[in-house]
């Protein structure tokens, strides 16, 4: 049985790779636990909602949990292969080198031979974009891994942010509509306006967009990070593999960077809705609330990406285990 060292310079920057991402999910499990002990004492006026308990109760630490498990179980296998003749091992530690430098590509920007850039530029979608782009770009890139991976939950979650987003819009702009009027009304029929309104005002206050702005993004990303299980799950068990691992990685750093580039394009919608929203409230009360939610658009990115990088070891197993099969049926 040959043993890789870890000094092996094929497999240094794999392990540093794994040891950036190993604790992501203990990492956030304390904050949310520390979030909690905060919320319970925190004032009634101060925002009730925080990113992370949000997050796990989409099941997204979950599923960034079980993929992690997965991810440690194939680096541990990765690590010792079967004995082979030494041109054959040499020639498979190159093949997995390969498909490491497909993760460690600086911010996914490197061109694939052959094929685009795998990268598209962060927040490009179109002013008008409801999310039908995306779900046409993820659902054929899942089918082009040729597994049984379907993004139903994921798309499902990003329409809706963008239907929000929609009627959020819809009832600013009624709103400030129907302010510039106001004068002409008399009191009595102001004030029943205000009482049959209250409730839908409620909902579209300041901390409610802000709070269901929040929300989605955990969602998002929580559903995003699941998707990224599932696709694991079934490289290792599901079926039999007809992509080559290589193909495999591009395609699913494509996946990668088009769910960070939805999350970042939904940010910014989240912020500009934000900030339409609140034009008549003070700056030092607004802006703490805009800039929470640029922050947390960046943290699920971030969540994203380094859940891609747990794939690697996976990709690396799975063509381990392939290869050796097919060895052993030529003997």
């Amino acid at each position: 049985m040959t043993v890789l060292a870890e000094s092996d310079p094929g497999f240094k920057k794999t392990k540093i790779l794994m040891q950036r991402t190993v604790s992501l999910s203990q990492m956030l499990k304390e904050a949310k636990e520390k979030e909690r002990e905060r919320m319970s004492s925190q004032l009634v006026s101060e925002p009730t909602v925080h990113y992370g308990i949000l997050f796990d109760d989409f099941q997204g630490l979950s599923h960034l949990e079980a993929l992690e498990i997965l991810s440690n179980e194939s680096e541990a296998k990765a690590t010792v292969l079967m004995s082979l003749e030494e041109e054959q091992l040499e020639s498979l530690k190159k093949e997995l080198i390969a498909i490491k430098d497909i993760f460690t590509e600086k911010d996914f920007e490197e061109e694939v031979e052959g094929e685009e850039k795998v990268l598209v530029e962060p927040c490009a979608v179109s002013p008008a974009d409801d999310g039908e782009e995306f779900v046409n770009v993820v659902t054929e890139l899942l089918f082009e891994l040729h597994i049984a991976a379907t993004p139903d939950k994921l798309n499902k979650v990003i329409k809706r942010a963008h239907d929000w987003v929609k009627e959020v819009k819809s009832y600013t702009e009624t709103s400030a509509d129907e302010v510039a009027t106001k004068e002409s009304k008399d009191l009595g029929a102001e004030e029943d306006k205000e009482e049959s309104n209250t409730e839908e005002s409620s909902l579209k206050s300041v901390e409610g967009i802000y709070e269901s702005a929040v929300g989605s993004l955990a969602e998002v990303t929580a559903r995003g990070i699941e998707q990224l299980h599932k696709v694991a799950e079934l490289i290792l068990h599901g079926q039999d593999v007809e992509r080559p691992a290589a193909q495999q990685a591009h395609i699913l750093a494509k996946l990668t960077s088009a769910m960070c580039s939805e999350v970042c394009s939904l940010s910014k919608e989240f912020t500009d809705t934000l900030v339409a929203a609140g034009s008549k409230q003070k700056a030092e009360e607004l802006n703490p609330l805009v800039n929470s939610i640029i922050l947390e658009g960046s943290n699920s990115t971030t969540y994203i990406q380094n859940a891609f990088q747990l794939l690697l070891p996976v990709l690396q197993i799975s063509h381990i285990q392939l290869t050796t099969s097919k060895m052993d049926s030529e003997l």
